[in-house]
């Protein structure tokens, strides 16, 4: 397949809103319980880890996060951490990556069997996006995401966007997202891809690692996900364009 240009789509954060999903998951990785409602998290946990959440890339990065909100809501309940602070929490994780990973998509399969009408209700498409993208279905829709395949097919078809697994790039295995783009390049060719995320971190590791001699991938920085103080800041400073959810569905229609 060959096209001149293409637009991909980050998944959490610019599609569908997962957030309490992640928090409910890590909280169960971490503590090894199966718990299945926002409810039965500790308050203070899930509000100090909603707060942090725009730090998490590689989710097994999300465990060590929800031990320190579990370990320090009580005195630090409003705390949004440095990026050194956050970077120190993981770096001091005695468990692999990968392995952790992993603990994350078994929790989360094991959540969807035990209570998957409350997985599914625990997670919200983002308005006005989701409507335009299902109702105009602007083609191909090309999804790379960390989450796993499952996960991401299953929301996709309940909330109704008809999406072939495909075209998903997600982070099965450990997956990066570089190494999930290379596998897009390989596949579609083009001379420009349009990355959409709310990660101003993901933006800036494809931006560094594709661009150093020609501009091929495009960062595009969606304002309302999982955004950190900064974020914005930053997404400007490094020249991304920075969109709305109303200016991203003009740049779908009019590119």
């Amino acid at each position: 397949m060959l096209v001149s240009s293409m637009l991909v789509h980050d998944f959490d954060g610019v599609l569908i809103n997962s957030i309490d999903e992640v928090a409910v998951t890590a909280y169960n990785a971490a503590a090894g319980s199966l718990l299945t409602s926002l409810d039965e998290l500790p308050e203070g946990a899930l509000h100090l880890f909603r707060r942090n959440r725009f730090h998490v890339q590689p989710i097994g990065d999300a465990i060590p996060l929800m031990n320190w909100c579990v370990n320090n809501y009580e005195v630090n309940r409003e705390k949004i951490l440095t990026s050194s602070e956050y970077r120190a929490i993981i770096s001091g994780c005695n468990v692999a990556l990968t392995d952790r990973t992993t603990l994350i998509y078994e929790h989360r399969r094991k959540f969807i069997e035990k209570d998957e009408t409350n997985w599914l209700a625990i997670h919200a498409p983002y308005q006005p996006l989701w409507t335009a993208l299902t109702e105009r279905m602007y083609c191909p829709i090309v999804i790379l995401t960390n989450k796993n395949r499952d996960a991401t097919v299953r929301l996709c078809h309940h909330f109704g966007l008809r999406i072939e697994e495909h075209y998903i790039y997600s982070g099965d295995h450990g997956i990066s997202k570089i190494e999930n783009m290379r596998k897009i390049r390989q596949r579609f060719r083009s001379s420009r891809y349009f990355f959409i995320d709310d990660s101003v971190k993901n933006l800036q590791d494809l931006d560094d690692h594709f661009n150093k001699e020609k501009k091929i991938v495009f960062p595009l920085f969606a304002s309302w996900g999982y955004v950190g103080p900064r974020d914005s800041a930053t997404a400007h400073q490094r020249g991304y364009r920075i969109l709305s959810q109303e200016e991203f569905i003009i740049f779908l229609t009019e590119g």
